[in-house]
């Protein structure tokens, strides 16, 4: 028989009560502080988020301007946030960190972080785009100390944790069960503040305090808290209503702009020759490391330690290649290395002669840009499918990219007074937007066919179809407005333009779609003169 069982019944239940209330009471306090704690790391990340998305806005015209130095006046603001130790701006192909503001990890400013919150050397790092429309333009860093906040929160939690404990254990021996209700209903009057503030996200609730103890102080304490929350969030609220103000006004801005600006269509082919030679940049990145691991690996070291025991049994050649183990084993060995070296050498030759093709195709795109750097609006006689075919290599990075088939189907025509400018930067616009319905869709199989034919009009008609996500019917009628757009990043105004340009050499563009998941064709029709 063990100690508990000769205890009296009556003291054994009074053990058994108390045990159960202090469980109780345990599972209570870690729920709620559990829940607090994730509210805290929730909306602690959704306001260094809000600031982020202000901050990021905000140094979009200074970045575009070609000032990112001048983001640290803007950074500055950050000073009204403690939890914020440092930021800096970083703009695309640059390692140089602008604006710095406050207290950054020297390694970050040199670091690639994904657009999220992330880990860095200990502080909490959160990396949010600067964009100016579909364009990214740069990137802003904020780091916080949330690992020290996270720290003392904790503490407090743990100190609240064992003072609740503590102070059941000395009541519960010492008052009689009928003032269990003095106990518990405070915690679950917060306990049920908390979940009202969670469920509802009101933080204007706030907890009852019904005596002046540690659990109303804790509830005074738990007010406050929830005060400086609902200032903060009104704050953001009104910083955000601001924020939305300024935007509808730089959209309307931006609209006249690019009613004004629609005619420089050719800063779409600019766009696609950098996309383009950037993909041709991640191949050569790719062969010139695997060339560096090549070379990094090869066995030269070892050979030396083989050359140096020939050197040094030079008298004895014969006698250590034969009787000596290591000597047994010594030609074996260079046959080897041989064979390894020379395996090394002919990738090495690959990879070089990869890179080469890789320049080469740069070259040829660059002067490909070169060769369309004349002045817009002049009329040329030119070959249509010459200039198809341009447009076609101006995407052909991103159609390999995302495996994009292609199929051409021309008949012969004429060559047409065209101004290529115009004609290219359609063509361009109607491929890209014939890739991103491909992406959306995905197919067993992505299939792109440019079609070149005379019409009985007479006219030329160049006609763009895809297998992709397809165009309702509703969205027929709209594609060619102003500012309409189907997808998430776009800016509705390429369609629109392309449209105008159309119009402007006496020709139309049109859509043709059966509707969601039927592909689309998108037709540029260009008159054809009586002469030709």
């Amino acid at each position: 028989m063990n100690a508990f069982s000769q205890i009296p019944f009556r003291r054994k239940l009074r053990l058994v009560i108390l045990a159960t209330c202090m469980a109780a009471l345990t599972v209570a306090s870690v729920a709620l502080f559990a829940l607090q704690f994730h509210f805290y790391k929730r909306d602690y990340r959704r306001d260094l988020a809000a600031v982020a998305q202000i901050l990021a806005e905000m140094s979009t015209g200074a970045i575009t301007a070609g000032l990112p130095e001048s983001t640290g006046d803007i950074l500055a603001a950050l000073k009204a946030k403690p939890h914020v130790t440092g930021a800096f701006v970083r703009v695309p192909d640059s390692k140089t960190a602008y604006g710095e503001f406050g207290s950054v990890p020297p390694m970050l400013t040199h670091t690639d972080l994904p657009d999220e919150f992330s880990q860095f050397d200990g502080e909490l790092v959160y990396v949010r785009a600067i964009t100016d429309g579909p364009d990214r333009v740069g990137s802003l860093y904020l780091v916080s100390d949330y690992r020290a906040d996270s720290l003392r929160l904790h503490g407090l939690y743990a100190g609240i944790l064992i003072s609740v404990l503590g102070t059941s254990v000395l009541v519960a021996a010492l008052v009689s069960v009928k003032l269990e209700r003095f106990i518990s209903e405070p915690i679950h009057n917060l306990a049920e503040t908390a979940r009202g503030i969670a469920s509802r996200g009101d933080y204007s609730l706030r907890a009852r305090k019904s005596a002046e103890d540690e659990i109303g102080e804790f509830a005074d304490s738990f007010n406050h808290m929830l005060n400086q929350i609902e200032s903060r969030d009104l704050s953001l609220r009104h910083e955000i209503a601001e924020r939305v103000r300024a935007e509808q006004e730089l959209q309307r801005v931006d609209q006249q702009l690019m009613d004004a600006s629609r005619h420089a269509g050719m800063a779409e082919v600019a766009t696609g020759v950098l996309h383009n030679v950037g993909n041709v940049l991640n191949s050569v990145n790719v062969s010139a490391t695997l060339i560096s691991e090549k070379l990094g690996i090869a066995r030269t070291e070892k050979l030396e330690k083989a050359a140096r025991l020939l050197l040094e049994h030079n008298g004895s050649l014969a006698e250590f290649l034969t009787h000596d183990p290591k000597g047994k084993l010594l030609p074996g060995y260079l046959v080897d290395a041989a064979h390894h070296l020379s395996n090394e050498r002919l990738g090495a030759q690959e990879e070089l002669t990869l890179l080469a093709r890789n320049i080469e195709h740069i070259k040829e795109i660059v002067s490909m840009q070169q060769s369309y750097a004349s002045v817009s609006g002049v009329i040329e006689i030119l070959d249509l499918a010459t200039l198809i075919d341009d447009a076609v290599q101006m995407n052909s990075g991103a159609f390999d990219r995302h495996g994009v088939t292609l199929r051409r189907d021309y008949e012969p025509v004429p060559p047409v007074p065209v101004d290529q400018h115009k004609v290219l930067q359609i063509l361009i616009n109607i491929m890209r937007n014939a890739k991103y319905a491909l992406d959306e869709a995905d197919p067993s199989e992505k299939r792109l066919t440019i079609s070149l034919r005379k019409t009985d009009e007479p006219a030329i008609e160049i006609a763009i179809a895809d297998n992709g996500v397809g165009i309702t019917e509703d969205n027929l009628t709209k594609v060619f407005m102003h500012g309409f757009t189907t997808r998430k990043n776009g800016h509705g105004f390429g369609l629109h333009s392309g449209a105008l340009a159309a119009q402007q050499m006496g020709g139309r563009l049109t859509a043709q779609s059966l509707g969601l998941g039927h592909g689309a064709t998108f037709t540029l029709t260009l008159p054809l003169p009586a002469d030709a």
